[in-house]
């Protein structure tokens, strides 16, 4: 599927991810789509926390676009806001928390080791067969 190479951030299709309520995902290059890249947006509605986890494959940076919140980064948190560039190696459990009244929306990067690990999250992102979304 051919993608225009330019597109407005809206225009990006959603994808569903189960790590939290008042939590909405976009792709912006799907996995497999752009040699070892991916990238998506993320925007959360406090209060809600976006689930701890770890990704052995690949390497995360977010870019904190607009709102605040808190970013838990191994055993820490760390206050977040617009213009926060957070660093995220692989294998190091991560999560984003917001109090009542806060938004957050970041931007990330997944940066993948190898082919395999991103095939990996390609299988685990992809569409439903029923899906009409398409495009990175």
């Amino acid at each position: 599927v051919s993608v225009p190479p330019v597109q407005h951030l809206d225009d990006r299709p959603y994808y569903e991810q189960d790590s939290g309520a008042h939590i909405t995902y976009q792709f912006l290059v799907r996995p497999g789509s752009m040699g070892r890249l991916s990238s998506g947006r993320v925007r959360l509605q406090g209060p809600t926390a976006k689930a701890l986890d770890a990704h052995a494959g690949w390497d995360q940076i977010y870019l904190v676009l607009s709102g605040a919140g808190y970013v838990t980064v191994g055993a820490e948190d760390f206050p977040v806001a617009a213009g926060s560039v957070v660093r995220i190696p692989r294998h190091t459990r991560h999560g984003v928390s917001l109090g009542a009244g806060q938004h957050l929306e970041y931007v990330y990067f997944n940066a993948f080791e190898d082919l395999e690990a991103l095939r990996e999250l390609a299988r685990l992102s992809a569409p439903p067969p029923s899906s009409k979304q398409a495009g990175p």
